[in-house]
């Protein structure tokens, strides 16, 4: 699976790892927090950041690994999903 966005699609204002990436910030936190509360590797989550979602195992992880990053940031967590799903239909992503 290749998935990796490297730029905002038209109309969007971020990228998703660079909206959760911020929130995390905002809250003050080290990915590592994020890694003890959530359970997720590092490695999956630093992806995740870096909107390198080819570098998770598939489409259940994709989608469950960002709702509990957004979840974890307090981030509302389906419009991230949403704004994911719609990236990742239009990847070609299934």
């Amino acid at each position: 699976m290749n998935f990796v966005q490297k730029e905002p699609l038209a109309g969007e204002m971020e990228l998703i790892g660079a909206r959760l990436n911020q929130a995390r910030l905002t809250a003050n936190l080290a990915l590592q927090d994020i890694a003890d509360h959530t359970k997720i590797s590092l490695r999956f989550l630093s992806a995740i950041e870096n909107d390198d979602f080819s570098a998770l195992p598939g489409r259940v992880y994709i989608l469950g690994y960002t709702r509990a990053f957004a979840r974890a940031v307090s981030l509302d967590e389906e419009s991230v999903l949403a704004a994911l799903r719609e990236k990742m239909e239009l990847a070609g992503i299934n």
